[in-house]
């Protein structure tokens, strides 16, 4: 009786929802996966590959999946052509490609863009994702830290910047001359920051990569593809974190006049290209000892004393931040939770680095682990550069396996507890 009674509370509670949230209607559903199906197709010369594969659509409230192919472990059914379930609390909802009921599946949350063009790029974005292993396109986890800092932020946004104004030209040749100029402020950063501009090309490597074989697929043309990436620039707002996003915008603006002179410069892409170097010979940079007098001078084509000032500005509030997340974090009653096989989703754009050593600050972030599920929403969580602990501020409730406090929430699976410290520290802690 009691789970019949579980039964009709739920249906209650989706007939509810469905008239909140309506469903995306499944022959909208079918039309997308083909015509999906159709864009892989089309561009399988792109990489010598048909990137079509596994793919869920994810309703962001009730979790409930649309599929257009089995998985392997019965989790869900075949309906009206398509397949669909619900998606384990545990899995965090996100636009990527995770492992699931036994296959690799890009993952896409809804609601769609509303845009068909956007749509068909989203998907085949991150079908790629579940392609790049078999490219020779690995994931690693490096921090672009540099680029919260002021000077690499700088020299980013006089990129972009330039970026801009080739997009912008009418000629060929005035084009590669911006690129020229954008390949010359990031060599500069490099120069700046020695060593770091790995974790900048494994970022285009992956997500760049990504981005610009979306794109390609999505069934724009020249000009629609230009417009395109001009829009997305002026939508890309300066005031927020560059460390995780740059890369959606750098590569496939290079990507997008590469392929004017040849259309498979990708395949000559591998895991350990230096792009810097593979656009700086492309577009036929000088490659002469860079003179910083000599950026600087450039640097007035593309609004650098305003950037340089407005940077000047953030930076000055934004250590005024960073140390009110320290005291938070390191200073203040806090939790540790140690990460043991953690899946994660986090918002890009309010990711904010404290200093090597400390870690990195995710504003939101939801982490899934053998413990169970943190949940943190605009209140920050410090993940430490080790990638091995994760931080919160100090616990407000504990009622049995569930603990709150101060814009976060965790659930903990049987035989795992929260304990204080003699030192004011909570440790999450596993019985024995």
């Amino acid at each position: 009786m009691r789970a019949l009674i579980g039964i009709w509370l739920m249906s209650l509670c989706l007939q509810a929802y469905s008239m909140k949230h309506p469903q995306m209607p499944v022959d909208s559903i079918r039309w997308l996966f083909s015509r999906t199906e159709e864009a892989t197709a089309h561009y399988y010369s792109l990489w010598n590959l048909d990137i079509y594969g596994p793919i869920i659509l994810v309703d962001s409230y009730s979790r409930e999946v649309y599929a257009n192919m089995p998985d392997s472990e019965g989790f869900l059914r075949r309906e009206d052509g398509i397949f669909r379930g619900v998606l384990p609390e545990m899995i965090p909802l996100a636009n990527t490609d995770i492992e699931w009921g036994g296959l690799h599946w890009a993952m896409v949350r809804l609601p769609l863009p509303p845009g068909r063009y956007d749509r068909v790029e989203l998907l085949t974005h991150e079908l790629f994702h579940t392609a790049q292993p078999s490219l020779g396109f690995h994931f690693r986890r490096e921090e672009n830290s540099h680029l919260d800092k002021r000077e690499g932020r700088i020299y980013l946004r006089l990129e972009l910047e330039a970026l801009r104004q080739a997009l912008l030209a009418g000629r060929y040749t005035q084009s590669v001359e911006h690129l020229r100029n954008a390949l010359l402020f990031r060599k500069y950063r490099h120069k700046l920051y020695r060593g770091l501009e790995k974790a900048e090309n494994h970022l285009e490597l992956l997500e760049g990569l990504a981005t610009y074989t979306g794109q390609m697929m999505s069934g724009r043309n020249k000009w629609e593809w230009r417009d395109h990436l001009l829009t997305r620039l002026k939508l890309y707002d300066p005031a927020l974190s560059f460390v995780r996003t740059f890369a959606y915008e750098t590569t496939p603006i290079y990507g997008f006049f590469l392929f004017q002179k040849d259309n498979d410069w990708n395949k000559r892409i591998g895991g350990e290209t230096d792009l810097t170097d593979f656009f700086t010979e492309a577009f036929g940079m000088d490659q002469r000892i860079i003179l910083q007098s000599y950026v600087k001078q450039v640097a007035e084509e593309y609004n650098g004393r305003w950037i340089a000032d407005e940077e000047l500005r953030r930076e000055l509030s934004n250590n005024a931040r960073l140390d009110i997340y320290r005291e938070k974090f390191l200073e203040e009653p806090h939790l540790e939770i140690r990460l043991e096989e953690m899946e994660l989703s986090y918002d890009l754009q309010n990711v904010i680095p404290l200093d090597e050593d400390e870690g990195t600050v995710y504003l939101s972030i939801q982490i899934s682990d053998r413990w169970g599920i943190l949940r943190v929403e605009k209140s920050g969580a410090l993940m430490r550069s080790d990638w091995r602990w994760v931080i919160v501020s100090r616990p407000l409730e504990i009622d049995g396996d569930r603990i709150t406090g101060e814009g976060w929430t965790l659930q903990l699976n049987e035989g795992y507890f929260v304990e204080e410290t003699t030192d004011g520290v909570y440790l999450l802690s596993r019985k024995q």
